[in-house]
């Protein structure tokens, strides 16, 4: 299984504000299949995710951070 990092930043007007914005990230980006790792930061505005692209694509990540209610492009 071949691991890739995609790295979003956000760049809409909702910012992750603090650890709760953060934690809610995390656990809703975790849920999605194929996600290993989420690290959320409110000081960079970036959302760095590991994920296996046979399982999820960047696309279906960033649809998920859309839903959550952020706008992001990736670095």
């Amino acid at each position: 299984m071949k691991t890739t990092v995609v790295d979003f930043q956000v760049t809409g007007e909702e910012k992750i504000r603090c650890e709760g914005c953060e934690s809610r990230i995390a656990a809703a980006l975790g849920r999605l299949p194929g996600v290993e790792r989420v690290q959320a930061s409110a000081e960079t505005q970036r959302v760095e995710v590991a994920i296996d692209p046979s399982a999820v694509g960047a696309d279906k990540v960033r649809e998920k951070l859309e839903q959550l209610g952020y706008q992001v492009g990736r670095r």
